[in-house]
């Protein structure tokens, strides 16, 4: 008994799924990080970092201009917070 295209179509909706999932996930993140971009502008915190307190670098913010972390607070942030 053959079955015909039925198993990959049904992997292809999971794989699909998944990946709608994760988009999603990924832009309600963005959105959040967005959010507390502003909140901390409006507080006065824009182009400093929120760990160190330091100063985020002009070009960071030109690229980034909702960046809340200098560079090296960031890549520490992403090691300790994969997505």
């Amino acid at each position: 008994m053959s079955k015909g295209f039925r198993e990959p179509d049904f992997a292809q909706v999971v794989i699909d799924r998944a990946t709608t999932d994760t988009i999603h996930r990924i832009l309600e993140q963005d959105a959040a990080n967005a959010e507390h971009a502003r909140d901390r502008f409006a507080h006065g915190g824009f182009g400093v970092c929120e760990d160190c307190s330091g100063q985020i670098a002009p070009e960071r913010l030109e690229a980034l201009p909702d960046a809340t972390r200098c560079v090296r607070c960031q890549s520490i942030w992403e090691q300790t917070n994969p997505r």
